[in-house]
């Protein structure tokens, strides 16, 4: 792929396709966008000082007065989303002195070792590190259990990439209570669900406080960038290594101020275009799949959607699994480049600004292979 504009991608051979990754989710305003130009400037200035620049402290002050006021007022920043989660571990370990992590079926938290075991290419990690985390099952009472004092903490997704759902609040707050009954973190990781549910994230959304959030995607503004945030008490553990060479370079760091000023201003981003946005996309599919009595059903939570391939209620992964072939998910995304609808191989619908009323038509036409009614939209 070549040139990127809103939410359309042109390939070298001159193919333009409506993109429905949007960078697997990391630009909610759209390819091109003017934030990027303004970025774009912070590079005649340098990429990487190494010491610490101004705009980290103004992306705290940012984090601290208008997103999460009851966490520390220092964040610790790294380069990707994962990289995050493996600070987060290694803060909540330092904190309390315990070493077992849960973690849910069905999640992803990027490519750290002990986050593969359910993953095909999972060769290389130790059982030893394996053996350091417990797999829970997701959105199901039974999970609490297993989550016991022994544990250090338990890292979830708000929504999960794999099963995203709008009906998952009650569990959520059923983990919170338990992890704080059995003085277990709870982690929210957020790389994916921070700032593109909504300006609080999932937290926001679901109203529940973790201990521990990360962040990344929407917050670099289409840079490399990883954030951890949690509880004073938490963050002031001392003797816990967090460094990097491009930790809180002054491009990730202008890019994610921009971000939040935009937010915070309101200007470009708007949570209620985007949450319409999702629910027409799911809304104009489903009733197709329903009329034509297809084994599909489009799910979702705000601008993070999802097409499963059974018509069977879902509670989690694993349920997703049992009723949906394993190849079902590349085979549509590769039929659908053909209709000029990018999907990535892991078949996340992440919609941004750039999704009007008329792309998301078009999008859902495409998707149900009317090519009379897929024209392209510019």
């Amino acid at each position: 792929m070549e040139i990127e504009h809103g939410c359309y991608i042109t390939d070298y051979t001159g193919n333009t396709y409506i993109d429905t990754t949007m960078g697997s989710g990391a630009q909610l305003i759209g390819h091109g966008n003017p934030l990027s130009l303004k970025i774009a400037k912070q590079i005649e200035k340098g990429t990487i000082y190494t010491i610490p620049n101004s705009y980290t402290h103004e992306v705290n002050s940012y984090l601290k007065k208008y997103i999460n006021p009851d966490l520390h007022d220092q964040y610790i920043f790294c380069s990707s989303g994962t990289e995050a989660n493996m600070r987060a571990i290694r803060l909540a370990r330092a904190c309390n002195g315990k070493s077992l992590i849960g973690r849910f079926h069905g999640g992803w938290h990027g490519g750290l070792d002990g986050f593969l075991k359910e993953h095909p290419d999972n060769k290389g990690v130790p059982e030893q590190v394996d053996n350091l985390f417990k797999v829970l099952p997701y959105n199901d009472d039974n999970c609490f259990e297993q989550i016991n004092s022994d544990m250090s903490a338990v890292i979830i997704e708000p929504v999960q990439g794999s099963n995203p759902r709008s009906d998952i609040k009650e569990f959520l707050h059923k983990l919170r209570e338990h992890c704080t009954k059995k003085n277990v973190l709870l982690i929210f990781d957020e790389v994916m669900t921070g700032f593109r549910l909504s300006a609080k994230g999932g937290a926001g959304v679901f109203n529940v406080r973790p201990d521990i959030v990360t962040y990344g995607k929407v917050l670099g503004g289409g840079f490399p960038i990883g954030a951890v945030g949690a509880r004073p008490e938490i963050m002031e553990t001392e003797n816990v290594f967090y460094g990097g060479t491009f930790s809180a370079n002054p491009l990730s760091m202008y890019a994610a101020k921009l971000i939040l000023e935009t937010i915070i201003e309101k200007k470009y981003i708007n949570y209620e275009n985007l949450d319409f946005a999702g629910k027409t996309f799911r809304d104009g599919l489903n009733k197709f799949f329903i009329n034509q009595d297809k084994k599909m059903r489009a799910i979702g939570c705000g601008a993070i959607n999802r097409i499963v391939f059974t018509d069977k209620p879902i509670m989690n992964r694993k349920d997703r699994d049992f009723y949906e072939s394993a190849s079902s998910q590349l085979a549509f995304s590769k039929r659908l480049k053909y209709l000029k609808v990018f999907v990535n191989n892991n078949g996340l619908y992440h919609l941004s600004m750039s999704h009007t009323p008329e792309i998301i038509e078009s999008l859902i036409n495409r998707i149900k292979g009317d090519s009379e009614n897929a024209r392209p939209i510019f």
